[in-house]
């Protein structure tokens, strides 16, 4: 298994929110659109909906404070809120009532809550997956048929959860200066360089992000630069680039070694127990940030908390296997790139990171070992802006002679010309990121 020298468009994270999140793919549903386009038929259902709530009509039935609005907490008002990263809020009944049948849909489809892996249990399940359960989706459905009835406030649940914090902070790591966007650039990688000031080795176990504009940075990855040269590298970079940071399009642009990452809703979290991401004595790190400045350009200034241990049972590191020399035919609905790399050794399995482009839309990960096959992970609906490491709730044991197999089918119909692996939007990728630690 390939032991990864350059974190290849790792920073490209999950938005965990309902609704059109800056930066959303074309091909998901938009919810904006979709609105604007049905003005009358959302206000009918709202007027309908209210006329259900004074009658008493539908009691029987789900209703939006007893069944509904804990739903929302818990999956859509993180992004869903006033000030939140998507378009509109359902905090509020008066809010969600309009968008009823859209919620009803999207869910239905799962193409909300944003979760790139199946988390059936067909192939794995996953720690903390924003997965709505089948009923849960039959609440929302009959919600919607009826004309989403408000119920009794009485039973009102309209708080989301509360958020994840980090339970204490040994290391934090800022942005030296607020740094703006550039315009008319829409989407604005920017590194810098962060001098973490320790006098030896630790191991990240987890991590908080305190975003300075939540509307305005799309994800963030900080690296970490393990030798001298590649910490001079960075330094030429940073000098050769006017303003704060350095220009770096999908990765930190000099050798590197993936720490964490995150979108706007994922504040952060735990890695798994016992392992940890080492962070090496009197070496540098790389903040790499993506702005999209569809929100605005105001100036931001990140930081990450992290939570070190002095030692770990296991050292996690992240891992690969990965097809870079692959052309993809233009005007086919179904093309497909696959990559198979064997095991040398043993190794555990705790997470898994899926990562195509605007063009994939299912990927799958097999081991194959002597008695057969098992499913690592499954992505039927790809969305490029939904991406994060997922951990597994049971880690996965792979053995010296298995082999990890790899498929990534795309949609080409969209192009005229080959479309080819490479670093940029537009071109392609194929890659299973995946942390581990080694021995079984």
């Amino acid at each position: 298994m390939q032991r990864l020298p350059i974190a290849i468009v790792a920073g490209h994270v999950a938005l965990r929110c309902v609704g059109g999140c800056a930066g959303a793919p074309s091909e998901a549903p938009s919810e904006t659109s979709t609105h604007a386009s049905s003005d009358t038929s959302s206000s009918a259902l709202f007027e309908a909906s209210s006329e259900a709530s004074s009658s008493g009509a539908f009691a029987a039935g789900p209703t939006y404070y007893r069944d509904v609005a804990p739903l929302l907490a818990s999956m859509c008002t993180e992004c869903h809120r006033s000030g939140g990263i998507a378009p509109f809020s359902l905090g509020t009944y008066e809010e969600a009532a309009p968008f009823a049948a859209l919620v009803a849909r999207s869910a239905a489809l799962r193409t909300m809550p944003p979760y790139n892996l199946d988390n059936s249990g067909a192939c794995n399940t996953y720690v903390d997956a924003p997965w709505l359960a089948e009923s849960d989706i039959a609440t929302l459905t009959a919600w919607a048929q009826a004309g989403a009835p408000a119920g009794d406030p009485a039973h009102e649940t309209l708080e989301s959860p509360p958020a994840w914090r980090l339970d204490r902070v040994d290391l934090t790591l800022e942005m030296p200066v607020p740094y703006a966007p550039i315009e008319p650039i829409v989407d604005d990688y920017r590194c810098f360089i962060l001098e973490p000031h320790l006098d030896e080795d630790a191991f990240v176990t987890a991590f908080e992000v305190r975003l300075g504009r939540p509307d305005v940075v799309h994800h963030l990855t900080l690296y970490a630069l393990d030798s001298a040269k590649d910490e001079q590298d960075a330094a030429a970079l940073d000098a050769a680039d006017a303003g704060p940071g350095y220009t770096c399009f999908g990765e930190a642009q000099v050798p590197s070694r993936w720490l964490v990452g995150s979108g706007p809703s994922d504040r952060g979290g735990v890695l798994p127990a016992g392992t940890g991401l080492r962070i090496r004595a009197g070496r540098k790190a790389v903040l790499q940030l993506h702005y999209n400045w569809q929100n605005g350009a105001a100036p931001d200034r990140t930081a990450v908390d992290l939570k070190l241990e002095p030692m770990v049972a296991r050292e996690a590191f992240v891992q690969r296997v990965i097809n870079t020399k692959f052309e993809l035919p233009p005007g086919l609905p179904a093309v497909t790139v696959s990559a198979t790399e064997p095991m040398e050794s043993d190794y555990t399995l705790w997470g898994v990171w899926p990562h195509m482009h605007n063009l994939g839309r299912q990927l799958r990960v097999t081991a194959n070992h002597a008695g057969g096959e098992s499913c690592v992970a499954q992505v039927d609906r790809y969305q490029f802006h939904w991406q994060l490491f997922a951990f597994y709730e049971q880690p996965l044991h792979l053995r010296a002679g298995d082999a990890l197999h790899l498929t990534c089918t795309y949609d080409t119909t969209s192009r005229d010309t080959p479309t080819k692996w490479g670093f940029g939007t537009d071109d392609e990728m194929c890659i299973g990121f995946f942390y581990v630690t080694p021995g079984g």
